[in-house]
């Protein structure tokens, strides 16, 4: 009697571990697989970068709210070069198993997902648009990333119906949206009013003239000199500059009689150049 319970003891003991195995092994050919472009240490990008191959958990594993985002988009932005480069104020979040037992951080700090998978606690749902909540949140230069809900930001489903597409909505963290804050926290604007900037062709410089456009602001925006100035001027009168001019020409008597004859108060004034350009 003792023989027989035992074995078939055994017996079930046996068929739970082939169950376990093959939960095991599900979810082993379940998991993800991601590339990432990762540093180990900081220094010279292109020396320190480099792309590596890496699973990360199945779907079947989130826990609490995390969540599985696919990479649509991702920019290059000089501060994540300075990231890399370990001069940023925000650093690189270091963490194993990425390269083995290595620690290792993602580059890029901004950029657009999609949610493809969610844990038992989360509130997104795949197909979901997301967004890094904050710079330093998590490296978005990944085919994919596992991701905690409290660190994503979800894009309005409107957006998508209206056409905007994953390469607008990947910079919308940084530059749109410090032009934004240039624009609302530092006077108040009233239609018809003037603001003026240089370096405007760069990001932010292009954010401002179509937000100024869109509450009834004009530009002035000042570039630097360059050979295909007419085509720049053009390219930024489609996006809603008033006026365009080269640094160069500030001094000539001529700009400065249009600049004195504008229509409206000049209210606010953005330099991202610094040095003579700003005098």
């Amino acid at each position: 009697m003792l023989g027989r319970f035992t074995s078939r003891r055994l017996q079930r003991a046996s068929k739970k571990l082939d169950s376990i195995a093959a939960v095991r092994g599900r979810n082993m050919s379940s998991r993800i697989r991601a590339q990432s472009a990762v540093y180990l240490e900081t220094g010279e990008p292109s020396k320190v970068l480099q792309v590596v191959d890496h699973q990360l958990v199945s779907p079947d594993e989130l826990k609490g709210a995390q969540t599985v985002v696919r990479m649509l988009a991702a920019p290059v932005n000089p501060s994540d070069l300075n990231q890399i480069e370990g001069v940023y104020p925000v650093k690189g979040q270091f963490k194993a198993g990425i390269v083995d037992s290595v620690s290792a951080a993602v580059g890029g700090n901004e950029g657009v997902g999609e949610v493809i998978a969610v844990g038992p606690q989360s509130k997104l749902r795949p197909g979901d648009w997301v967004v890094p909540h904050s710079a330093g949140a998590f490296g978005t230069w990944a085919t994919h990333a596992v991701v905690p809900e409290t660190e994503l930001v979800a894009i309005p489903a409107e957006w998508r119906q209206t056409g905007v597409r994953a390469l607008d909505v990947a910079s919308v963290k940084v530059n749109p949206s410090t032009a934004y804050r240039m624009l609302r926290d530092f006077a108040k604007l009233s239609r018809g009013d003037y603001v003026v900037q240089n370096g405007a062709n760069s990001g932010v410089g292009r954010a401002v003239i179509q937000l100024a456009r869109q509450i009834g602001v004009r530009t002035v925006n000042v570039v630097r000199d360059r050979e295909n100035f007419d085509q720049l001027a053009e390219e930024l009168h489609q996006l809603g500059a008033d006026v365009v001019v080269r640094d160069k020409d500030l001094s000539d008597h001529a700009v400065q009689r249009r600049l004195r004859g504008l229509e409206g108060p000049v209210r606010l004034g953005f330099n991202c150049v610094g040095g003579r350009a700003t005098l």
